[in-house]
């Protein structure tokens, strides 16, 4: 609760979005071995026009996607997961998007050093028409 509240205010310092407009939730980054992880979060839209969100970065990795994981049929091998990139993550008027395991989630891809369980990362939102904001995410071995 204090984190959203925090970002809140951060958006409305910077003058990007107003406090009736985005609230963002239950973030965090999952704590893996190697060069990936994933980041996880619910994005929820109060304004009565849908919210863009058309990039993410973070210092502590290479590049970050916006991906979707999807059911791969194996030609009667059964269904298998497997993840596509999004170009654009639509935040409906009146609605949110939750990102979460087995959905829609952001991928660290290329991890400039190893995570710490209960650091924060630095994540950057980039919006439809320029607009930017920052957020920080626990780092956690399981979703809270």
């Amino acid at each position: 609760m204090g984190r959203s509240l925090l970002v809140l205010w951060f958006l409305l310092s910077a003058g990007l979005v107003s406090a009736q407009t985005l609230k963002l939730e239950g973030g965090w980054v999952r704590l893996v071995p190697g060069p990936t992880t994933a980041a996880y979060l619910t994005l929820s839209n109060r304004g009565s026009t849908p919210i863009r969100l058309v990039a993410v970065s973070s210092p502590v990795a290479a590049k970050v996607e916006m991906h979707q994981t999807v059911s791969m049929d194996h030609g009667g091998m059964g269904d298998a997961k497997g993840m596509r990139p999004v170009e654009v993550i639509v935040v409906p008027a009146k609605g949110q998007v939750e990102l979460k395991p087995g959905g829609m989630h952001l991928m660290m891809v290329g991890l400039k050093r190893p995570l710490k369980e209960g650091e924060k990362i630095l994540l950057i939102f980039k919006l439809e028409g320029g607009k930017t904001f920052a957020l920080t995410l626990p780092v956690r071995l399981e979703a809270p």
